[in-house]
């Protein structure tokens, strides 16, 4: 068995440090974590921290293996000693009966960590779990998690996931899906001697301020959900989430909004679709960013430089599939790199070759064929 429990208790597990204050904004927005980074940089050791913050409940931690399979995490049947059929109930089904546990003696969730989640099949292995990793679908109520004895059946909203890969073998490993990897915040953990010093940004606004007034709407209506039960949002901490117009003017005032206005451009140029799912997710950054205690608030260049590399450049990883592709038969792979270059080229200009963003920019870029 590939699985165990991380002490929190007695631990100072206050988030410190810019990035795990923005860590710590993200699962108050509702996101899971992907920590992704090369080998020995401290990502399992991150991920265990951050699992610990807001709750004393340990979390459960799985390890990614070819032969992990869905009912590894939910429910196994199997023969015991007197013959009989047993219910074993799967790691994540564990963690998530344990916090509706924890949540009723007022306490926190037990989140739950995939270490090397590329090293599985992890679309297959999550199974019915793929879906509710979205907190606006956690009223699902899961099957296995009924039989298994969790009440109620459902993932509480104040559950996260979180996960670790590695830069070097993410190209040999299983592949995962885009639908999978939008459902968590990409975070790019760099070496202890690379520091992150992002450029202030010049305050540039949006073009039409007015077109982002849906999308606030959608992330204020994703905050403030309701759980069945009553203390479950409140034990991760409960925040004075602005209304729709002020989440949109903040966005713009920090610039960010005039970064996400270039980013569409780009998008489009290589003809790759955004969904509504990228603004939205910004846009839950920036309310949780601006009613968050000064605590758990970063330099705003910095909370501007990881919302970017965190939530909006990882969309670009969608596009190179379809260039790899493309460089087999046709010369329009060498119009959308140059594009992705000009992507990188912009990101230096706006944050600086020392932000999160560049990093993760060039990495893109690494992922091209040799010959575009």
């Amino acid at each position: 068995m590939c699985t165990w429990i991380e002490d929190c208790g007695g631990v100072d597990m206050a988030p410190s440090g810019d990035l795990e204050k923005f860590v710590a904004l993200l699962m108050l927005a509702g996101k899971n974590v992907l920590f992704v980074g090369a080998p020995g940089v401290g990502k399992t050791l991150l991920a265990r921290r951050s699992a610990c913050f807001f709750t004393e409940c340990p979390p459960m931690v799985e390890a990614g293996r070819e032969d992990l399979a869905y009912e590894d995490l939910a429910i196994r049947y199997a023969v015991g000693p007197d013959g009989r059929v047993e219910k074993r109930p799967g790691s994540l089904a564990k963690a998530v009966a344990e916090s509706w546990a924890s949540l009723r003696r007022g306490g926190g969730p037990c989140h739950f960590i995939i270490d090397e989640i590329n090293r599985a099949n992890i679309d297959v292995v999550l199974g019915r779990f793929f879906t509710v990793l979205d907190i606006e679908h956690r009223s699902v109520k899961i099957q296995e998690l009924e039989e298994a004895g969790v009440d109620p059946p459902r993932v509480p909203l104040s559950f996260r996931v979180f996960a670790t890969m590695n830069v070097v073998d993410r190209g040999q490993l299983f592949k995962m899906s885009f639908a999978l990897l939008r459902r968590f915040a990409y975070v790019y953990v760099l070496p202890p001697h690379k520091k992150i010093e992002p450029k202030r940004l010049p305050r540039e606004t949006a073009k039409e301020l007015g077109l982002y007034r849906p999308y606030a709407e959608a992330a204020y209506m994703a905050l403030t959900l309701k759980s069945d039960l009553e203390n479950d949002v409140a034990t991760l901490i409960r925040l004075p989430i602005p209304q729709p117009e002020k989440i949109a003017e903040e966005a713009d005032r920090l610039g960010i909004l005039h970064l996400v206005d270039q980013l569409l451009e780009s998008a489009d140029k290589i003809g790759l679709e955004v969904g509504p799912s990228m603004i939205v997710d910004v846009l839950k950054a920036v309310a949780v960013y601006t009613s968050a205690p000064p605590s758990l608030k970063p330099r705003e260049e910095v909370f501007v430089d990881y919302v970017v590399s965190s939530l909006a450049l990882p969309y670009f990883a969608a596009a190179i599939p379809r260039i790899r592709q493309k460089a087999l038969y046709t010369s329009k792979a060498f119009e959308e790199a140059r594009e992705l270059n000009e992507v990188a080229s912009k990101i230096r200009e706006w944050l600086g070759e020392r932000s999160a963003s560049y990093h993760v920019a060039r990495g893109l870029l690494y992922e091209l064929p040799a010959e575009v």
